[in-house]
């Protein structure tokens, strides 16, 4: 009977290679022609083996992880600046996002101490200084206008 309905029967695949007996046949013959050194597998004892310099970086050095550190720190920083930004929009805050709101200071403060920076001081304190600088200059320019003969 046939396999399908129709009536036809499934052809055979089509095999090139020759058959089990054969291939062992032939196995066998390899085996036999081959030399005691091709056939035995040999072992180099380990007093004997050369040793493989090591290559890539195994650990990253103390500044990398520093800067990963400092990376997640601003990341976490910008998404507090948006989160009191949203919560002054009048969005109402689940707990876990105060929670976040309420580390800005300690985010802040270990990222000044990564990057020995002063983050909140330095700013002002600059814009303080410039303001002083250019009135003294100011200043300084009216004196010598006033101080100097002037020639007609």
């Amino acid at each position: 009977m046939p396999h399908s309905i129709t009536g036809k029967h499934r052809t055979k695949r089509p095999d090139t290679r020759p058959n089990a007996k054969k291939r062992k046949k032939q196995h066998a013959q390899a085996y036999e022609a081959a030399e005691a050194s091709d056939i035995i597998s040999t072992r180099i004892p380990r007093s004997q083996q050369k040793e493989r310099p090591v290559t890539g970086i195994l650990k990253p050095d103390g500044d990398q992880l520093k800067m990963k550190r400092v990376r997640f720190l601003q990341k976490l920083l910008r998404q507090i600046e948006s989160l009191k930004e949203r919560s002054e929009g009048g969005e109402v805050l689940d707990e876990a996002q105060l929670k976040k709101v309420g580390r800005l200071e300690e985010v802040v403060e270990e990222i000044e101490e990564l990057l020995d920076v002063n983050l909140d001081s330095s700013d002002e304190e600059e814009d303080n200084d410039d303001k002083e600088e250019s009135e003294d200059e100011e200043e300084s320019e009216e004196e010598e206008k006033q101080s100097l003969p002037v020639k007609r």
